[in-house]
């Protein structure tokens, strides 16, 4: 059991490192004006992501200048505390600061139980927000206690806005872009599609090893410990075989065989537990029958791409990393995304994309790196017109090609297809 004086010594040691953390702290994301809005209604605020995307940062950067208290549970002092010492916790809070009104609880996947803790700062008229970097564990709990009582948010690493922002460069506020816009949003976003939008990159000397290590960290630590995982050493290599195999598809059946797991269970979960740490994502192939999106095999997906170039060896495959930073960003925009692929398997599209505020309202996206070839112009453009047609004829304007450079309207079958540059879309209204 924790004692007092450890535990006071671990907050303060804390609160110092907030303080710090705030004075440099100075990126505005894109979710924080929605938090802090809600922070004084009654629901519990959960912010979940993978790690080090800026969770504690953005709930800290919210609570700033109210009266709050907080406590990081991703501390080794505070590792096997358990859920009965919570209230030892409330007490050094009590101790440290004095009446508070607003309590963050830090990484609180952590500790066993902790969503009844969590229930009764709630009942005791505390705001309270959490984060945490595991999905599963943090669902389960809030399925389980914090139904209807709760509202999340899902972080991600910089998005190509937030990017721009952290490098101090002017957002356009309009659509229009002269030819030096053009030039410098064009090689910025040429610099984030290589390394990616971890807050803390533009920190180190180091990105790749920067990123390599939270990757090993997230699969060691988030996972491997976590799950009470034996053969390490081959979840390791499969963990490397998804991110080598990003924006492909795979098989539970195929990953289940090629490393000899014995079952295609144990495949599933070893899938799953990388998708519950926000490493990586699967999606579903779109049908209208639900046993035949579950009967295909997913595309996979990772989190950021410039951690799936710091951990695979796609480092200079510009069109994957495109189409995977493309995948996020949908994500990020609060959609629902599944690929599309006729029957025959002749034709494919590489998003099909529905807001989940109205998933009626389709639209489908390619993304290619380059179009200069004559035959891969083809096939993207008649993925789509083929895409149209299943879902009865979709207008030209939800069909959209996204390349690295290229702007222009194209003709495929009748259709006028609008392409545009990736980093332009990111700026849009058209990304949603």
């Amino acid at each position: 059991m924790i004692s007092k004086n450890t535990l006071q010594e671990v907050l303060l040691d804390q609160r110092e490192e907030s303080e710090q953390l705030l004075r440099y702290a100075t990126v505005v994301r894109d979710a924080e004006e929605a938090l802090r809005n809600c922070l004084d209604d009654k629901l519990i605020k959960v912010i979940m992501g993978v790690r080090r995307s800026g969770k504690s940062v953005l709930a800290h950067r919210a609570l700033q200048g109210r009266a709050y208290a907080s406590v990081n549970f991703d501390d080794e002092r505070l590792f096997n505390i358990k859920a009965n010492e919570l209230n030892q916790v409330l007490e050094a809070i009590l101790a440290l600061y004095g009446n508070v009104k607003y309590v963050l609880l830090d990484e609180i996947q952590n500790v066993e139980g902790w969503e009844l803790f969590a229930n009764r700062l709630q009942r005791k008229g505390y705001s309270v927000v959490v984060t945490g970097s595991n999905a599963h564990l943090l669902s389960q709990e809030l399925a389980t206690h914090l139904t209807g009582r709760h509202r999340t948010f899902e972080i991600y690493p910089y998005s190509f806005r937030e990017y721009l922002r952290a490098r101090n460069i002017p957002l356009p506020i309009q659509l229009s872009y002269s030819t030096a816009q053009k030039a410098e949003l064009s090689s910025t976003f040429a610099a984030y599609l290589e390394t990616g939008g971890f807050p803390e990159i533009m920190e180190v000397a180091n990105p790749r090893v920067y990123l390599q290590d939270l990757y090993n960290r997230a699969i060691t630590k988030d996972i491997a410990m976590r799950h009470s995982i034996r053969h390490i050493r081959t979840f390791k290599e499969i963990a490397g075989f998804v991110a080598g195999n990003c924006t492909s598809k795979l098989s539970y059946k195929n990953i289940a065989q090629a490393y000899n797991l014995g079952s295609i269970h144990t495949a599933k979960n070893y899938i799953t537990y990388l998708q519950d740490a926000y490493l990586f994502f699967g999606v579903e192939a779109f049908s209208f029958k639900h046993k035949e999106r579950v009967r295909r095999p997913r595309k996979m997906y990772g989190i950021d791409s410039g951690l799936i170039r710091a951990v695979s060896g796609n480092s200079d495959n510009r069109g994957l990393m495109l189409e995977n930073l493309v995948f996020v960003e949908l994500l990020r925009k609060e959609n629902t995304v599944n690929y599309f692929a006729d029957a025959q398997g002749k034709y494919e599209v590489d998003f099909v994309v529905r807001p989940l505020n109205a998933p009626d309202n389709v639209q489908l996206i390619q993304v290619c790196a380059d179009l200069s070839n004559l035959q891969t112009r083809e096939r993207e453009l008649r993925g789509l017109v083929q895409g149209a047609k299943a879902f009865h004829d979709l207008p030209d304007e939800q069909l959209l090609l996204l390349t690295m450079d290229e702007e222009q309207t194209l003709q495929c079958a009748g259709h006028n297809i609008i392409c545009m540059p990736i980093w332009k879309w990111l700026l849009s209204n058209i990304n949603r």
